[in-house]
Order: structure tokens, then C-alpha cells, then sequence
């Protein structure tokens, strides 16, 4: 799978009715670049499905930020978060498919 820079996806991409992984890091953060090549081998079973990552220290990670008042309590990264039709539906901390395969199944 292709995991996308939020730079060619943007905002319009978390309102899509299929659920869409966002995964909040930074390119100099080992577990991120661990968690990146973990999902650019995964093949989801639920139609639609993407993964879009966003560099928190970035312009558009920056933004992001400021609409989004609750990424302040973010400790630790990568920081994923599961959206569907634009709603955040299941968050965590680190990687692992496992645990993406669980959330995709209970929330899709």
C-alpha cells in the first residue's frame, strides 16, 4: 500500500466516508520511519482504505495543529488516527498492524 504525504491529500481527505488512517509523526523519529515501512507492506481487506501521514513539524503539520486543539495532548509519535466521514473515530500511539487491523474492524 501506498502510504500518502498529507501535502497531496490535504483536509478533504479525512471527510471521506471510507475510513482513512492519519498518522501524525516526524521524519526523524525512528518509530515513525519503522511505522511507515510496516504500512507501506499492508494490504487492508476494507474497501477504500487509506493512509496519509502528516510531519508535525512541517507547515501543514502546523497548521494542522492550530484547527485542531486536541493535538496538544499528543506525547508521542507516530499518533494515529482513524477517521470516517470526517469524524475521529479510534486513536493510538506507536505502530503495528495488528492493533490498525482491530480498529479497522471495529469501526468499519
Amino acid at each position: 500500500m501506498m502510504v500518502e504525504a498529507w501535502a497531496d491529500s490535504g483536509w478533504a481527505v479525512l471527510e471521506r466516508a471510507e475510513p482513512t488512517l492519519l498518522v501524525l509523526g516526524r521524519p526523524t523519529c525512528d518509530d515513525c520511519r519503522a511505522w511507515h515501512d510496516e504500512l507501506a507492506t499492508y494490504t487492508s481487506t476494507v474497501a477504500g482504505f487509506r493512509a496519509i501521514e502528516l510531519d508535525l513539524r512541517s507547515t501543514e503539520g502546523a497548521a494542522f495543529k492550530a484547527a485542531q486543539p486536541w493535538t496538544e495532548h499528543i506525547d508521542w509519535v507516530p499518533f494515529n488516527v482513524l477517521y470516517r466521514a470526517g469524524q475521529p473515530v479510534e486513536e493510538w500511539t506507536g505502530g503495528g498492524l495488528k492493533r490498525l487491523d482491530e480498529a479497522l474492524r471495529d469501526r468499519s
